[in-house]
This record gives structure tokens, C-alpha cells and sequence, in this order.
């Protein structure tokens, strides 16, 4: 569905590959995850039936359209056309269209989204190492910035996110990371987001990146330099406009666009 795979997914892909930047400075050691117990994501209580499934369908009308096996990565996931839609999803719907999603490079799988009253969310689940190369290719993030980072990971890697995350009129209202973690390990939000402005210096056009450069040192210029890459993003899906995109009341509500047809290589 449109607006999780590019309001959750484009800001998680990008919060994963900081993540695992540190994660491989500090020293992963695959070999010790079961006995640990972190080779299995966190539990928040989420779980989804075919209704929510169906219902969750019907209000974003999303159309599912297959692209040939052929296809190159950086064009595996497409949309066209474009509809008005004023909705809210709750947990157990969103959670049930995060798990199922007829792309070969979705990258997350045991999925669980949990809304909270404040406007907080938070994101479980596994993200798969050889998917998540092909899904940041797909969503335009060049293969030479993801390869070495993503290649820190072990082929599947539970993560845990806590955030408080909005759209107005198609740009970043909040963005508010309160609790981050890859496996058991805690990863200091500050430090992330040290990572990630490093990470969109590689991404965004070269004459945003000086004076991204510049402000690094200074935690606003870190969280700017990740928000004007998620607006750039944004900017460049067909058929997407969020009036407003936010988490309240246990739901995700939305107002504006969505695309009428995405279309994957399954």
C-alpha cells in the first residue's frame, strides 16, 4: 500500500542503513544472536485477520500490477495514476498490509505497527540483508551508498523503532526518533543521526551536500539533512500528495493522493 511503503519505508530503509553502520563499528556477532534471544523482533501486541487485511485494501483502492522478471532494480517498483483518498488505518490494518506486499524486494517480514494515542508509533520486525539492496535501489537510492553498509548485516536483522513521524502538504511535519534498535542493541538516537546525514550526503544532489557538510557538527543539521532527503524522495512518487499524513488515536490517518496502481517485480 502506497502510503506505507513510502512514509514508513523510505524513512525506515534510511534509519536501517545508519543503523547498521554503527552496528558494524561496535562489532556484530551473528553466532551469539539466538542465545541472546535477538534473533526474533519485539513483540508489541499486533496481530491482524484477513478482515483487517480486506478492509485495509479497500480504503487505500491501491491496485497490485506485476512487472516482467527482467525488469532492472532501480525500476522494480512503480506507480501510476492518481485518486483522492481521506482514510485512517489502524494497527492491525497496517500491520496486515506491512506483511503482505507482492514485491521481491519488500525487505521486512514478522511485522508489527503499533499506534499510540500521543501520536508515537512503533515498528518491529525483521529486515532481510539481500532484500533491502534491491529495495533502496528501487526507491532511487544509488547501489555504491548502500552496498558496504548493507553488507554489515546478517541476512536477517530484528529492528525495533519508536518515532513520532508526520506529512504536511507532501513535506516532513514531525520527525521525532525516540528509540532505535537492531537485535537486543539500543543504538543512541543522537549517534544515529550522525550516520544517517552522512549516509544522505552520499544520495542527495552534490550542491546540497557542502552545506549539509556544514552542519553536521549540530544535532538540527543532522535531522535536516535527513528530512530533505525524505521530502526529495516524496517529491518523486507518482500520484502521492499528503495534505496531511500522522499518527493519532491509534490510527495512521490520511489526506490527499495516492497513486492507482503500483507496479512490482514479484
Amino acid at each position: 500500500m502506497k502510503i506505507v511503503g513510502k512514509v514508513l519505508l523510505t524513512l525506515l530503509a534510511v534509519l536501517i542503513l545508519g543503523i547498521v553502520g554503527i552496528l558494524g563499528l561496535l562489532g556484530y556477532i551473528p553466532g551469539l544472536s539466538s542465545l541472546l534471544g535477538a534473533d526474533k523482533p519485539r513483540d508489541l501486541g499486533i496481530t491482524y485477520t484477513q478482515e483487517d487485511y480486506t478492509s485495509a485494501r479497500a480504503k487505500s483502492q491501491l491496485v497490485y500490477e506485476e512487472l516482467p522478471a527482467e525488469t532492472p532494480v532501480a525500476l522494480s517498483i512503480q506507480h501510476s495514476g492518481s485518486r483522492t483518498v481521506g482514510t485512517s488505518w489502524d494497527s492491525a490494518e497496517m500491520t496486515s498490509l506491512l506483511n503482505d506486499r507482492p514485491y521481491r524486494f519488500w525487505p521486512i517480514f514478522d511485522v508489527q505497527l503499533r499506534i499510540h494515542n500521543d501520536g508515537t508509533a512503533e515498528l518491529s520486525g525483521i529486515v532481510i540483508k539481500e532484500k533491502l539492496k534491491g529495495y533502496a535501489m528501487g526507491i532511487g537510492v544509488p547501489e555504491q551508498a548502500t552496498k558496504t553498509i548493507v553488507n554489515l548485516l546478517p541476512s536477517e536483522a530484528p529492528f525495533y523503532v519508536k518515532a513520532k513521524t508526520s506529512l504536511v502538504e507532501n513535506k516532513v511535519g514531525d520527525f521525532d526518533i525516540q528509540a532505535v534498535s537492531l537485535g537486543r542493541m539500543p543504538i543512541p538516537v543522537n549517534t544515529l543521526l550522525a550516520k544517517l546525514a552522512n549516509l544522505t550526503r552520499q544520495i542527495v544532489k552534490p550542491v546540497f551536500a557542502e552545506n549539509i557538510v556544514t552542519e553536521l557538527s549540530k544535532y538540527e543539521g543532522k535531522r535536516a539533512a535527513i528530512i530533505n532527503f525524505i521530502n526529495e524522495r516524496l517529491g518523486k512518487i507518482t500520484g502521492f500528495y499528503a495534505k496531511k499524513a500522522y499518527f493519532s488515536d491509534g490510527k495512521l490517518y490520511f489526506d490527499g493522493t495516492l497513486s492507482e496502481k503500483e507496479i512490482t517485480v514479484r
